[in-house]
């Protein structure tokens, strides 16, 4: 700071610096810090405290250093007792940073010298660079709902999901079209019981299973899954006496792989129109 001490400037104030864009940044922080420090161990001339100098100037609503302001800065600077405002910009290269530093007079803004040089990436400046250009943590909240599945209804549990993609009017039966995945870690077989898995409309009336037209599938032999697999799944309900709803609620008793559970999926709408799904018992390909 030599062009300082033959100006007789003694107190400076040191701005952070910027990289080549203009941005202050926790790099060019870093730099004005270890600069102010260089200077106060120099013995010979007094650094104004940084957050003092920034406050006088953000309270004459000084943003940056530039000719229109030169009133405001030269306040701010009398505020402070600052002779000389010393700014600084860097560039990144892969082994270094390239900076250079100004001495600004605050009464006119004209440069009182300039330096230019090279700072190594090591040291706590390279550990600082490392956490710069560390990628943002993506915070995972354990208990957010994972979006719906496409379909009409779903259920999932710890060890399978379970989508009703669709119903079916057929004559006096209701054909449901399900898949099922396995999102356990180790095999599963799925498996329903035929007499207590049902169709339950708008008026109370429950739609059942017979076994004529259930003879395959999932509530006779089930569905073998390994881990991630996914399978499809037919179930024809036949209406009872007089029957005639359109929204259901599907209720699943379940023997395998967790014997007797249950549960049900409300909401369910018969399709007005399409076609519909395989035979109940024709074997239907994996998914997965």
């Amino acid at each position: 700071m030599s062009d300082a001490m033959k100006a007789k400037k003694e107190r400076l104030s040191v701005l952070d610096f910027t990289d080549d864009s203009g941005t202050v940044t926790q790099i060019g922080q870093f730099l004005a810090e270890e600069l102010s420090a260089q200077i106060l161990l120099g013995g010979e001339l007094t650094v104004i405290d940084r957050k003092l100098a920034h406050a006088a100037l953000e309270k004459l609503h000084v943003a940056q250093l530039e000719p229109a302001q030169v009133k405001e800065i030269e306040q701010a600077a009398k505020m402070v007792q600052a002779d000389i405002f010393v700014t600084g910009s860097y560039r990144e290269s892969p082994g270094d940073f390239r900076v250079t530093v100004q001495l600004l007079s605050p009464s006119t803004l004209q440069p009182l010298g300039a330096a230019r040089g090279t700072i190594p990436k090591a040291g706590p400046l390279a550990e600082l660079v490392k956490e710069v250009n560390k990628p943002p943590v993506v915070k995972i909240d354990p208990f957010a709902k994972a979006a719906p599945p496409p379909g009409l209804g779903f259920h999932r549990n710890g060890q399978y999901q379970l989508v009703v993609t669709a119903l079916y009017r057929r004559g006096q039966q209701i054909v449901a079209d399900l898949t099922i995945e396995n999102t356990s870690s180790r095999d599963i077989k799925a498996l329903c019981l035929l007499q207590d898995t049902l169709l339950e409309d708008d008026h109370g009336a429950q739609w059942k299973l017979d076994v004529e037209d259930n003879r395959e599938g999932l509530c006779m032999r089930g569905l073998e899954l390994s881990p991630r697999g996914k399978d499809r799944a037919v179930l024809t309900f036949s209406a009872p006496a007089d029957a005639s709803g359109n929204h259901f609620i599907f209720r699943y008793h379940e023997k395998a792989p967790r014997l007797n559970a249950q549960f049900s999926i409300e909401g369910l709408k018969v399709e007005s129109a399409g076609a519909p799904p395989a035979a109940p018992d024709a074997t239907p390909p994996p998914l997965n």
